[in-house]
């Protein structure tokens, strides 16, 4: 994975953490046999290099939590994950 510097609206988010991940979620909803697909975008913090797989979890967990938790995906009969697409990495130590 390739890290970039990173700018001001990611250093914002990152909460002083070292590395910066944006990655994307694509989901599978259902509802009375009508299919759509919603995008969560998914902003990562961390203080380590976290590998593909590490952030695939971390991902999964936290889209897995928004599914459970959120009014918004109640009224769906499935949400499943069916897509996950790293959108960018940042080190702050980069310049």
């Amino acid at each position: 994975m390739k890290y970039y510097p990173m700018t001001d609206d990611v250093k914002k988010f990152s909460n002083n953490q070292r590395f910066a991940y944006n990655i994307v979620v694509n989901l599978y909803t259902c509802k009375d046999e009508k299919d759509d697909y919603i995008n969560k975008n998914i902003r990562i913090g961390s203080n380590d290099n976290l590998s593909e797989e590490e952030l695939i979890q971390r991902a999964t967990n936290v889209v897995n939590g928004l599914i459970d938790s959120k009014e918004e995906f109640k009224h769906y009969d499935l949400v499943k994950i069916v897509g996950i697409t790293f959108a960018g990495a940042y080190d702050r130590h980069l310049k």
